[in-house]
């Protein structure tokens, strides 16, 4: 039928825009009770005391827990890693605190405005310890190791590959991504609902079998007893992929109450106790040749793991992530690292959007522009005799990476093109002949997506599957349904997965249902919706369950017709000798017929190879410098997600994408004072851009095969986010003359520096 590469409409768009979609909180259930959380007001202590008998007192209130009321251990770091100390977090605090906003106790009341009041009533005395609000902090000798271990060096690596002698041509540089959060507009909830043979669970979760799992294991029920069902997410990108301890604390209470519980966070307990991101500081030496190619690169990378890993992907994420990608899509000979994540207290480090390598690429990139500058290259120049060949390609880099396939110098001629680099430097100078300051900024980027149980396994994940599964189903009115173990959270799965199966079944993709995800549904399991993997990982399950169920479906319809299933074909809801309409028998007819079970085919797809999208970015912008504000006037998209299902919602999913990408580039910042403090509590602090600040965009996808996923995707949810802060950064540094190193770029720095090139600039003409 050929649904896949057609923009057919998103399924998910009419419900949502006429108001019937189905979050968290439209779940009604009866006599649900409301849970809200008290948490600590410092960063760093002891706990003395906590009273709870006033907001016990309050008429509404249920109940109030502490630690030793739930009957929780802690969430176990799931973690098998030479290089890390995992180190157990609790459900709720007791004796210590380790970041202001971790949790210690728990009301629940027949209101949420009860609960939200009662919360407040409850006391907390705490002997403050030394908060350690910076890595520098907390890497210093005399600091207090936050954990039972006798630094706060949690995870350290050191690598070296390579024999290259340095370049004459040295750039030493430090380079930092400030934290940001992924900041979805429906935040963390999840509602509980006890019986004595199964507990029902309705969450805003991306990995609802992860947290099946957990809950399961956390409460000592079997896990067939815990079913997760997901409603609509109002976005992830990431800091839904882990359980929380909050989580597990509201499943304790419902069963502990025998009543429905129903948490939902509010935008200041999302700000400051949900994952964070980012978060680094990286010391950089690369050396290169005085024709601009690369010899070396060390690296000294430096993450704030916050007080605690996640669950259960523990404090690698990004330490692990960064450094293995800073070569980039580069030949590279020689590369050193150390990576660390340091504790300290401010809320966990988790997965947000490109987990890592939105921070490699503003390194690699940065240090393109560098190495330009050093060199008095062109900077398109140094990038082109440095990248990859598409001959080169499969590619190893030195830290393991296969390179699948790709045409890198070509995405970024295309988004030369498309930006106008040829004429630019003549624009430049005219217009600072006027005393406006214009740049142009590229990045190239490559990354990896779509990982499956063998890498999970090799970094030591033990809580990650690492495969999905997929269940197809022909129903007796002839109409295919489709369960997997993925969730959508905007992507637009209900349709993509529809036309994948379509295509794979040989129907019209009006005859294929995707259902929402449960896992009480076919005791399926899987990873989840995260880290670019569902158009491989689901995408595989599905053509593998669908090939199967053609095959039974041509199988049948041939012994039923008398013919050979090779002249047969599935079209107009029939099985039908090829070219002869009316000549076969329909899918609902051969439905009734079958066994139980015949036409109900659930398949596991673990993907063998990892996938390496890639693309190239580059922008124009225009620097204000009185108000130091910087105007993205252009901005280009080349990239390769391999096969795309939808051009419009790739399309969309790169907009998204990109747009969060210019948010941690010029806007968003979680920073905390010495005190441990977040100074960012609340949307008046955190800048968050709108459509207004978000350039229309011109994206184009190339396309090279790859033999690496049986779908021929690559992935694509991430990789708009890796090259924007490059981008900006590259073109902010070439308007105002100064090296731009650090995200976000802060209006005072912008100012400062336009000023100083203006002032450099008067009465000459100056480039």
């Amino acid at each position: 039928m050929n649904t896949v590469g057609r923009s057919i409409p998103r399924r998910e768009d009419r419900p949502l825009l006429q108001g019937r979609g189905c979050y968290l909180d439209d779940v009604v259930v009866a006599e649900v009770l409301h849970a809200r959380f008290v948490r600590s007001p410092v960063a760093h202590g002891l706990i003395k005391r906590i009273d709870v008998a006033e907001a016990a007192a309050l008429p509404g209130v249920v109940a109030v827990f502490l630690a030793g009321d739930l009957g929780l251990g802690p969430l176990l770091p799931l973690l098998d890693n030479p290089d890390a100390v995992p180190v157990p977090r609790p459900v709720l605090a007791h004796e210590k605190v380790r970041f202001a906003g971790e949790a210690v106790a728990l009301v629940v009341a027949t209101d949420p405005y009860v609960s939200e009041d009662a919360a407040e009533l409850v006391t907390v005395e705490i002997d403050p310890l030394p908060a350690l609000a910076s890595t520098a902090a907390a890497l210093q000798s005399e600091a207090p190791p936050l954990h039972d271990h006798p630094t706060n060096v949690l995870y350290e690596r050191r690598f070296a590959a390579g024999d290259a002698e340095p370049g004459p041509v040295v750039v030493q540089r430090t380079f930092s991504s400030q934290r940001q959060t992924a900041l979805p507009m429906e935040p963390r909830g999840i509602l509980v609902q006890p019986a004595d043979d199964a507990l029902t669970v309705w969450s805003s979760t991306q990995s609802p079998h992860l947290l099946a799992t957990t809950l399961a294991e956390a409460l000592g029920r079997p896990v067939s007893e815990v079913h997760v069902n997901v409603p609509d997410v109002g976005g992830g990108f990431g800091l839904k992929a882990h359980v929380y301890p909050e989580e597990l604390a509201v499943a304790a209470a419902a069963q502990a109450l025998c009543r429905p519980v129903k948490w939902v966070e509010d935008r200041a307990d999302n700000l400051a106790s949900s994952c964070h991101a980012r978060g680094q500081t990286l010391d950089v030496t690369i050396t290169a040749d005085e024709d601009g190619r690369l010899r070396s690169i060390d690296a000294d990378v430096v993450v704030d793991m916050g007080a605690y890993g996640v669950h259960a992907h523990g404090h690698l994420l990004e330490a692990a992530g960064t450094p293995s990608m800073l070569p980039g899509p580069y030949r590279l000979p020689a590369y050193r690292f150390r990576s660390r994540a340091v504790a300290t207290t401010k809320a966990p480090l988790g997965a947000y959007r490109g987990v890592g390598l939105p921070v490699a690429t503003f390194v690699h990139e940065r240090a393109m522009d560098l190495i330009a500058a050093a060199t008095g290259l062109d900077r398109a120049e140094v990038r082109r005799r440095n990248l990859l060949q598409r001959s080169d390609l499969p590619f190893t880099s030195l830290t393991g990476q296969r390179y699948d396939s790709g045409d890198y110098p070509a995405a970024l001629q295309k988004a030369l093109e498309g930006i106008g680099y040829a004429g630019f430097a003549d624009e430049q100078e005219a217009a600072l002949a006027e005393g406006r300051l214009l740049g142009l900024g590229m990045a190239v980027y490559v990354e990896y997506a779509a990982v499956g149980s063998a890498v999970f396994a090799a970094r030591g994940m033990r809580g990650l599957l690492g495969y999905d599964e997929a269940d197809v189903v022909l129903g007796s009115d002839g109409i295919f349904r489709v369960w997997t173990t993925l969730p959508t959270a905007g992507q637009g799965l209900n349709t993509t997965f529809a036309q994948l199966a379509a295509d794979d079944l040989g129907v019209e993709a009006e005859r294929v249902e995707v259902q929402p995800v449960s896992t009480a549904i076919g005791g399926m399991r899987g990873n989840g919706t995260f880290a670019s993997r569902s158009a491989v990982s689901g995408g595989g399950a599905i053509r593998e369950a669908c090939t199967e169920l053609r095959r039974r479906l041509l199988e049948d319809a041939a012994d039923e017709l008398e013919v050979a299933a090779a002249d047969l074909e599935l079209a107009d809801g029939e099985v039908r000798v090829k070219g002869a309409p009316g000549s076969g028998i329909s899918l609902a007819d051969l439905a009734k017929k079958a066994p139980a079970g015949r036409y109900d085919v659930v398949r596991r797809h673990d993907p063998s190879q990892v996938v390496y999208p890639y693309g190239a970015h580059a922008c124009r912008v225009e620097v204000d410098p009185i108000s130091g504000l910087v105007k993205i006037v252009d901005y280009v998209v080349v990239e390769d997600c391999g096969q795309v299902i939808n051009p419009a919602i790739a399309e969309g999913q790169t907009q998204g994408a990109v747009a969060q990408g210019i948010a941690g580039a010029l806007y968003e910042e979680l920073p905390y004072d010495e005190h441990g403090q977040l100074r960012a509590a609340s949307l008046m602090d955190y800048l968050v851009p709108t459509a207004a600040e978000i350039p229309l965009l011109r994206i184009e996808h190339i396309h090279v095969p790859t033999d690496a996923s049986i779908t021929g995707c690559k992935g694509l949810g991430e990789s708009g986010t890796l090259a924007p802060g490059a981008a900006i950064a590259n073109a902010v540094s070439d308007a105002v003359g100064a090296e731009c190193n650090t995200t976000p770029i802060r209006p005072s720095w912008v100012r400062a520096a336009a000023q100083e090139r203006l002032r450099r600039c008067e009465g000459a003409t100056c480039r």
